[in-house]
């Protein structure tokens, strides 16, 4: 079995679309190199450490060498042939989204159900959960939000 971590965080932008989990909800987006999605960018690191194949910024540094408000369903599918999905069985994902700002309970099938499409598997295997930081902080006051995600493989 393989076990793989990634974490997120992302200032929120009024003049940016909000993109979580390859979908376009309703609310600010993010500052970021990509279109942000803090969702994507942590299962993506996630999927990258448990094959010891380093990180998402590896093969897309926000600078030139990656375009500019790349969509992050374009990163993961480039994440999916790096490590050799194929090769891959899901046991499960869990993931935890910080912020003031998202609502999960509101999307929250919209997106498993997305998610269970980009990585073709069924959505029983993806939990996610959304947390608040008691309106701590820079995710407390509605500045930014974050997520993490751990995600556990096993050969196919």
């Amino acid at each position: 079995m393989l076990v793989g971590i990634g974490f997120d965080i992302h200032r929120h932008s009024q003049e940016e679309a909000l993109y979580l989990g390859g979908l376009k909800i309703e609310g600010p987006g993010f500052e970021a190199h990509s279109d942000g999605d803090i969702l994507l960018h942590t299962l993506c690191d996630a999927l990258l450490g448990a094959l010891s194949k380093k990180d998402l910024g590896n093969y897309f540094p926000s600078n030139s060498e990656t375009p500019k408000k790349i969509s992050s369903v374009e990163m993961l599918k480039e994440v999916l042939r790096i490590i050799e999905y194929k090769k891959y069985i899901i046991n499960n994902i869990d993931i935890i989204v910080i912020s003031q700002t998202i609502n999960i309970a509101d999307i929250r099938t919209e997106v498993v159900e997305n998610l269970g499409i980009l990585l073709n598997i069924d959505a029983s295997k993806i939990n996610i959960k959304g947390k608040t930081t008691d309106n701590i902080g820079m995710i407390g006051s509605k500045e930014a939000s974050a997520c993490q995600t751990i995600i556990s493989l096993s050969h196919a």
